[in-house]
């Protein structure tokens, strides 16, 4: 496969996965019935299945790494915390405002890791500053 298209497919997803759980996390806020339906509950892991498998398409196409705690290294360990804060925010917080932390955290973190992508260092959007 074109690497051209594996990364644009992993650009779509990633808009996919951001906006999906914007949404996610606003109807979660105010409690809107289509949150609980089967499609919202399947969506999110039929996208990140592709951005997983385009991420892992590309990195073997495109083994740079950046060394052991290089720009990947960095952005797969938040990918990890990012998970866990979905995970949090739509299954174990109880409270709306611990719901409403969760989801801005994720949202956070998902934008810091682009940041992260799209600069190729550690330090994402700080390394400008």
């Amino acid at each position: 496969m074109n690497f051209l298209l594996l990364k644009y497919l992993h650009l779509l997803s990633i808009a996919m996965s951001f906006a999906l759980l914007s949404i996610r996390g606003l109807w979660l806020m105010k409690a809107y019935p289509p949150a609980q339906e089967q499609w919202v509950r399947i969506l999110p892991h039929v996208i990140d299945g592709v951005l997983v498998l385009s991420a892992s398409g590309m990195v073997v196409m495109y083994p740079a790494s950046g060394g052991l705690w290089g720009w990947l290294t960095v952005k797969l360990i938040l990918i990890v915390v990012y998970v866990l804060l979905v995970v949090f925010t739509l299954r174990v917080a109880s409270t709306r405002s611990a719901r409403f932390l969760g989801w801005f955290s994720a949202l956070a973190v998902f934008l810091f890791i682009s940041s992260i992508s799209v600069l190729h260092n550690s330090l994402g959007i700080f390394v400008l500053f």
